[in-house]
């Protein structure tokens, strides 16, 4: 008697867990068919008014692709179509991965997010926070040292470096560590080096202050190869981007892909120019500088790969990159309310209101106009590519407020 009530409450435990996940698989979130349809009239809009050369716009829920467009050319002179495997400079794009890479150091126990940096790179123990009065500047000591947590968050004080003539600028460009090209190409140097100097330049305020955009994530690089004990590349290829799938996302284009590499823009006056092309591009030969903040090419299908793992809660394909718990602690505000920014561990931290719920959106773009967002709680993931320097967003942003306005759960 006593066995047949035990089994009766354990077959009343499945069908009742069962029931529960089939609710739980029924609902999910859905972006409408109106939503859908306008992205893809803005960007066509766009196009003919001439204020977009061209776009790719992938966008995924639940993991089932629900909209990829891909309109316009990337070198009007040799009248080359964006196609679905074109190579794009994703520029600061790259900031995200090389976050995720180094966080699966972090789960490996490699480092604590609040380590002093110079525990891992000396030079930085010496580090200075700058202070510019009357044209001239002056050093004064660190209230506290700069932390990982700060090189991820974008609170420690580095940007990219400042102009040539400035008294900041002038300790960035004098050891090279700036972009050259209008800011497309990097430092010619390696990442260790490029670290090693950035530890000799003073902060632009004391680490954790506010948030100041520029070369954090660049040490990050050269911190991941510090910790993995392999060049960035290979390890972020092992951790990341081989699990995944992306095999077209490299710091260096292998010669079978070089076809594949699309030109990049700028504008002159009321007009887009060619000011990096396709076949001429220093991205074809490669840089020394694998940095951490920028220099992968990628597709738009392999960065939905990354973007789509991102929104299921670090697993994609049944490939765990990193736990739950880790991506909440990413997606969590590390910037004081004072700061500047809501900036999590490599991502944006924004919200997103859908029906009487608010839920978590993350992402970043990159300096040619690519962006990507991910609603995890929605399992949205939303991918926006296109090849013009110098950065704005607009077309991104207004794509991804009309996706967002279509949102809704079932």
């Amino acid at each position: 008697m006593i066995q047949t009530i035990t089994q009766r409450v354990i077959l009343f435990l499945i069908v009742f867990s069962t029931s529960l996940l089939q609710a739980q698989s029924e609902t999910h979130a859905k972006i409408s068919q109106t939503a859908l349809d306008d992205a893809k009239q803005e960007i066509s809009r766009a196009l003919e008014a001439g204020e977009i050369e061209g776009g790719m716009l992938l966008v995924h829920v639940a993991g089932e692709q629900v909209l990829l467009e891909i309109k316009g050319q990337h070198d009007p002179v040799d009248q080359l179509q964006f196609k679905e495997d074109s190579l794009l400079r994703i520029y600061s794009m790259t900031k995200p991965i090389t976050s995720v890479t180094a966080m699966t150091l972090w789960e490996q126990g490699k480092f604590k997010l609040d380590d002093p940096v110079s525990k891992y790179i000396p030079a930085f123990v010496d580090t200075k926070v700058g202070v510019v009065q009357g044209g001239k500047l002056s050093r004064m000591d660190l209230v506290r040292p700069v932390t990982i947590r700060d090189l991820l968050s974008h609170t420690s004080g580095y940007s990219y470096s400042p102009a040539a003539g400035t008294p900041l600028g002038k300790e960035y460009h004098a050891r090279g560590v700036f972009y050259s090209h209008q800011g497309m190409y990097p430092p010619k140097m390696n990442i260790q080096r490029a670290a090693n100097a950035l530890a000799e330049i003073p902060l632009h305020h004391q680490p954790g202050e506010r948030w100041t955009y520029g070369l954090s994530v660049d040490i990050i690089g050269a911190l991941i190869e510090i910790w993995s004990g392999e060049p960035l590349q290979k390890y972020m290829n092992r951790a990341v981007l081989k699990p995944l799938g992306m095999k077209d996302t490299s710091f260096d284009i292998p010669k079978s892909k070089l076809d594949r590499l699309v030109s990049c823009l700028t504008w002159e006056g009321d007009r887009q120019v060619v000011i990096d092309k396709w076949n001429e591009s220093e991205y074809r030969r490669g840089f020394e500088f694998h940095g951490g903040g920028s220099g992968l090419v990628s597709t738009i299908g392999d960065y939905s790969r990354f973007s789509r793992m991102l929104a299921n809660w670090g697993e994609f394909e049944k490939a765990r990159i990193l736990e739950r718990e880790t991506l909440e602690q990413m997606f969590t505000n590390q910037v004081r309310p004072d700061g500047g920014r809501s900036f999590g561990l490599g991502f944006e931290v924004e919200t997103v209101k859908v029906g009487q719920q608010i839920l978590g959106s993350y992402g970043w773009g990159g300096y040619a106009n690519t962006e990507f967002r991910v609603i995890p709680e929605a399992g949205v993931s939303m991918v926006f590519m296109r090849q013009t320097v110098p950065s704005t967003h607009r077309m991104s942003r207004k794509l991804f407020g009309i996706l967002k306005a279509g949102l809704s759960y079932n």
